[in-house]
């Protein structure tokens, strides 16, 4: 019905759910996945994200165990595309861990620059770190760091991992 509220109701938890036999889940699956639809059709575009978050949760449950890890990561980093604070803290948080191992890197290659004052270390290091990040935009030549200027392994496995992960973030948080 179109003036259904959904606030109210108490729909099994996924402790609940997770006693069920797996004929259930799918059960359950199905009734998530025709709620969704009709409220998408009706327009209750948050009703509909309810299902689908629960349609989703039920899927990683009853999908094999390879593909478990990205339903899973999925709905941990992103609920399941309803929430932006999440990949927006995963990205934060991944700026300042790559930059303290950006200074531990650095420090242990004996690579920084001494004629370079800590402010400007610092401001070069956090580019460096923003720019594998947000690779994709192209930040590398509005961040130049000459850091980098002779990479060795380690660096490069730093700095690709960090744009992989930062690919990542922001793949949840579009």
């Amino acid at each position: 019905h179109g003036n259904t509220d959904w606030t109210d109701v108490e729909l099994p938890s996924a402790k609940q759910q997770a006693v069920r036999p797996r004929g259930r889940l799918e059960d359950d699956k199905r009734a998530n996945e025709q709620l969704r639809i009709k409220c998408g059709a009706l327009g209750k575009v948050e009703d509909a994200h309810l299902f689908f978050r629960r349609e989703m949760d039920l899927i990683g449950r009853l999908s094999p165990w390879y593909t478990r890890v990205t339903d899973w990561l999925y709905g941990l980093v992103s609920d399941y595309g309803h929430s932006f604070e999440r990949p927006i803290v995963g990205l934060a948080g991944l700026w300042a861990l790559w930059s303290a191992l950006y200074v531990l890197y650095f420090t242990s290659v004996d690579k920084l620059h001494l004629d370079m004052d800590g402010m400007d270390l610092a401001l070069s290091i956090a580019g460096l770190s923003f720019a594998n990040i947000f690779a994709v935009f192209g930040f590398h030549w509005r961040f130049p760091s000459d850091l980098l200027a002779d990479p060795g392994t380690d660096a490069i496995l730093l700095t690709a991992s960090e744009t992989l992960l930062g690919f990542m973030f922001l793949f949840f948080l579009g």
